[in-house]
């Protein structure tokens, strides 16, 4: 996995998601926990069965998120093609993501006090070469996962407007390359125990707000 050194954006711009479920990590408050069913108990010589989660991951936002995360994952696009450097729709473990960071080693040991749970990751390259990665990190309960977000150090430009009746993200758009010689662009959104994190990356040109701002609202609107 490439590293992210690129990760420390100097500027960003305030960005509104479509779906009003999906909270930005500046305003989200953490919801309650969703309790689990309780099990089934009998003094008999067979156990009973445990009783089957009666959650419908379609209706409770908890038990879709609860589930396999790599389903939640947006799905590569017409005209896209695999990113060599991306396993598509993988697991990836906390010392994977670690290497994100300027730091490694700090940044292991913050992912750990912050309660990291699991992570997923998909990518591809687009038809006109913009190489993608979307990235959803799980943490034990959302206040972790907000600490996940102030972590990243990624700046918001309040002065931007939001798009009306919807959620807040934000996205950073770089000035200059990062040491891979490319322009990442990154996007971040917080829904509840789960981070969505996005980049968006070019060799020649800058990615456009558009670019990152089109993929990181089309995940949150998965979550």
């Amino acid at each position: 996995m490439k590293r992210r050194t690129g990760l420390l954006f100097s500027s960003a711009v305030a960005l509104g998601l479509a779906g009003g479920a999906v909270g930005g990590f500046l305003i989200q408050q953490g919801r309650p926990a969703t309790p689990l069913p309780p099990i089934q108990q009998t003094l008999a010589a067979a156990a009973a069965p445990v009783a089957a989660d009666p959650r419908d991951p379609q209706t409770d936002d908890a038990a879709k998120l609860d589930g396999d995360l790599r389903s939640v994952l947006l799905t590569k696009p017409a005209g896209a093609t695999d990113e060599p450097d991306t396993p598509v729709r993988d697991w990836v473990t906390i010392g994977d993501l670690a290497e994100y960071f300027q730091d490694p080693s700090t940044a292991l040991e913050q992912l750990n006090s912050l309660g990291f749970r699991r992570a997923v990751r998909t990518g591809w390259t687009t038809a006109d070469g913009a190489d993608v990665e979307v990235d959803l990190v799980q943490f034990r309960n959302s206040d972790n996962a907000t600490g996940y977000c102030t972590m990243t150090h990624t700046p918001v430009d309040t002065s931007e407007p939001a798009f009306p009746e919807s959620a807040d993200g934000a996205v950073g758009i770089p000035n200059r390359k990062d040491p891979d010689g490319r322009y990442t662009a990154y996007g971040l959104v917080q829904h509840g125990n789960v981070v969505e994190q996005v980049f968006v990356s070019r060799a020649q040109n800058r990615p456009t707000t558009n670019d990152i701002v089109s993929v990181t609202r089309d995940q949150a609107d998965l979550l």
